[in-house]
């Protein structure tokens, strides 16, 4: 890539995306933020690596099963982190799965993939959670842009992922179904020193409108951190997502993330382009 492109892309950048519970949209906002991404600075050199870091569902694998025409490894994390190799010598770059959509709009996203959620193998390693923040160096190094989705709750896992990403993102706001969960997520990321990495909380609520809000005050004091995007909640996106298609850049939905993403540049999705 020549200076002038790398100058205009910006840096790289990754984020960890974390939920109070199962069911609030993480794993959906995970993919369809790292499609739209890949879908304007794929072509001209910013690739998009998507992590599963869920090990209890592995729900990012199995939603973005569409997309996996490409090829590659089904399996990356395991097998990195079974790998009986020593540590810093171990790899990641082979254990990537290609993503493609059927439209042909995104092709530079890959996937550290975990299509055997709940693997005993990894349970069982004591050195789990250390493995898991060195998956992500690596992967650090290899992407323009890197998201991870952790999955709902916290833990030991979690926190190492935190620690190796740049920016944290809160699914569910104070207000919702999941606050308290959410709010006992903050008392952690306040715990490890984190909250200077967190960017702020999404909602994906039904019932509720589009308000974009990069500016907006903490909510009565009672949760320290602004909204970055409000989405209005639409049950067939994720279904077009598992479909391998983008999200639609007319309907609700598509268009309030894509202003959400915007809004937060050059913060977070520091591209220099549109995202549609």
């Amino acid at each position: 890539m020549d200076q002038a492109t790398r100058k205009r892309l910006g840096g790289p950048w990754s984020v960890a995306v974390l939920s109070g519970r199962p069911g609030v949209g993480a794993t959906l906002i995970t993919a369809a933020s790292g499609a739209l991404v890949d879908a304007a600075v794929g072509p001209v050199g910013q690739n998009v690596i998507l992590m599963d870091a869920d090990l209890r569902t592995g729900g990012l694998t199995a939603l973005l099963r569409g997309w996996t025409a490409g090829g590659g490894c089904v399996d990356g994390l395991a097998g990195f982190a079974l790998d009986t190799g020593s540590f810093h010598e171990r790899s990641v770059q082979g254990r990537l799965q290609e993503l493609r959509s059927p439209d042909g709009r995104v092709g530079d996203m890959c996937l550290l993939g975990l299509s055997t959620p709940g693997n005993p193998d990894l349970a069982r390693l004591p050195d789990l959670p250390q493995i898991m923040g060195r998956s992500v160096e690596l992967l650090r190094e290899l992407a323009g842009c890197l998201l991870v989705d952790c999955g709902a709750g916290w833990g030991a896992q979690t926190l190492e992922v935190c620690n190796a990403v740049e920016f944290i993102a809160l699914i569910g706001g104070p207000k919702d179904r999941a606050g308290d969960e959410t709010l006992r997520l903050l008392d952690h990321l306040k715990e490890h020193g984190l909250l200077r990495k967190t960017i702020g909380y999404v909602r994906n609520l039904p019932d509720r409108g589009p308000h974009p809000d990069a500016d907006a005050e903490p909510d009565n004091g009672t949760f320290p951190l602004r909204t970055f995007v409000d989405l209005p909640y639409d049950p067939h996106v994720a279904a077009a997502v598992r479909d391998g298609q983008l999200p639609d850049a007319e309907a609700p939905f598509g268009a309030v993330l894509r202003q959400g993403m915007e809004a937060l540049e050059p913060v977070l999705f520091r591209s220099g382009f549109d995202i549609y």
